[in-house]
């Protein structure tokens, strides 16, 4: 994941000296707005706890302590109320058991009117979920390093012309690569979405799919070889039509690539001071998932915020459940089999899984390999998923800022079984399954008017799957005001 052409002491005086030429001039350039960070993270148990490296855009190794520092930059211009472009990027160097110094973060973008397009990696979220204390949007949450895209989507919910605010829709549409170390290497990832709202903007009712999907590429095991992917191999996957000829047997009987998403459903309530998001996604990883065959399987999410601010100011809960999965019968959709065990984010020509540099896209519940060679074959060890979570955020006094997140987790692995090759299947089930407790509590202290903050963190691991571990986290923020 690294920059190949610099190395971490490189980037680390690189960055200083952007540093220092901001606070020089950020008065002067506010078209251009640059943010720095710098900072430690450290733990008992000589790696970090599950939510100090979980959610974090893939930035910390969660194998060792992590010295870092990173620059994060935004220029943007707007000719026209109806026109704008950006250009930005996030730089980071990081000190650790795996070294890194590599851009988060580098794209462009263009809005005209209520469409924008932009080209490269960006964070982003895909899934309505409270972005502040979420544990994951099930789709794309912010654990692993942005996939670079193309995208093409609306800016926000847009009101449908002739329904006076009532009818809204938001639509998204993207091509990626995938260049991280993979089974079926130069894979390509087609995503899209669309969104409809109802409702007079004081209460609202939305429903959503989220639609993601590998495609081409080539496999390392050469009885697979390269995969198709012309233009009209491309539009079976969009379509999720079945393969030609020239594809592998189960996708001809099935469908081209890897399939995988939700149906997104909700309603939001605004009152005076108090705004209420209520969320449901509902897992789909074949057809079967489509028709809500599994309607258990899913992240459930409350979030309840106060305007008006104060010690609570965000309260979040979500109870994450994907153990069912069509069941644990037969060996599957296009494999010769009745279906079941749909095996969330994994595939069995994709083998590498929903994951990117080593950290599952979607939930960090539902985990990856830690080992490059386990994951470049296996993918996502933990996708049998029960957990509970609960997020609080608020402001303690007008300069101290406080987040806390707590989770706690059974975990079954995956189900057991063979693979499509006939080879023999490792057991990935968990027996007996372990439970797990992780927690996050972060201070922000930054003065009225003041660019500098200092962010304090303490979490911790207690139970079965990690071992008992406390960890803190020292940083200091640049952040220009205006």
């Amino acid at each position: 994941m690294g920059i190949n052409t610099m190395s971490v002491q490189q980037v680390l005086a690189l960055l200083l000296l952007g540093l220092a030429w901001t606070t020089s001039t950020w008065a002067q350039t506010r078209p251009l707005v640059l943010e720095g960070e710098l900072g430690v993270r450290a733990a008992t148990a000589g790696r970090l706890p599950f939510w100090m490296a979980a959610n974090q855009w893939g930035r910390f190794d969660p194998k060792s302590a992590n010295g870092y520092l990173s620059l994060h930059g935004r220029w943007e211009r707007q000719p026209r109320s109806w026109l704008a472009y950006e250009l930005g990027g996030m730089l980071l160097a990081r000190q650790a058991q795996d070294p890194s110094a590599h851009f988060v973060e580098a794209y462009g973008r263009l809005r005209v009117g209520f469409l924008e397009a932009y080209f490269g990696r960006r964070r982003e979220i895909v899934g309505t979920v409270d972005t502040l204390l979420s544990s994951g949007s099930p789709n794309v949450s912010p654990n692993a390093t942005p996939i670079p895209k193309i995208v093409a989507r609306t800016l926000h919910y847009t009101n449908v012309p002739g329904t006076g605010g009532w009818v809204q829709f938001h639509g998204y549409w993207a091509h990626g690569w995938m260049r991280d170390v993979r089974q079926v290497e130069g894979a390509y990832l087609h995503q899209k979405y669309l969104y409809l709202r109802f409702g007079p903007g004081s209460w609202r009712v939305y429903a959503g799919l989220v639609h993601q999907a590998f495609w081409g590429g080539t496999s390392r095991d050469p009885r697979i070889g390269r995969l198709p992917q012309g233009l009209d191999d491309y539009l079976r996957t969009v379509f999720a039509l079945n393969a030609g000829e020239d594809a592998p047997l189960g996708e001809q009987i099935y469908i081209q690539g890897d399939h995988f998403g939700t149906y997104d459903f909700g309603f939001s309530l605004r009152g005076r001071r108090f705004e209420l998001l209520v969320y449901r996604h509902f897992f789909y990883e074949d057809r079967d998932g489509l028709k809500f065959k599994n309607p258990q399987d899913g992240l459930l999410g409350l979030s309840l915020r106060d305007r008006e601010g104060g010690v609570i100011e965000r309260i979040v809960y979500e109870f994450l459940y994907t153990k069912r999965q069509s069941g644990p019968i037969g060996p599957g959709p296009g494999r010769g089999g009745p279906g079941g065990r749909d095996n969330y984010y994994n595939h069995y020509l994709y083998r590498t899984g929903w994951t990117h540099y080593g950290r599952t896209v979607g939930s960090p519940l539902m985990f990856a390999f830690e080992d490059r060679a386990q994951r470049l074959t296996r993918g996502v060890e933990n996708n049998r998923v029960l957990a509970h979570h609960l997020g609080l955020a608020g402001r303690l006094t007008s300069a101290l800022r406080y987040r806390l997140l707590a989770t706690y987790s059974r975990n079954y692995g995956t189900y057991n079984g063979r693979d499509v090759l006939q080879q023999p299947g490792a057991t990935y089930r968990f027996e007996p399954p372990p439970e797990q407790l992780s927690f996050l509590v972060m201070f922000d202290w930054q003065p009225d008017g003041r660019p500098l903050a200092v962010q304090v963190t303490l979490a911790g691991d207690v139970g079965q799957l990690y071992p008992d571990n406390l960890g803190v986290a020292l940083s200091v923020h640049y952040r220009p005001i205006w």
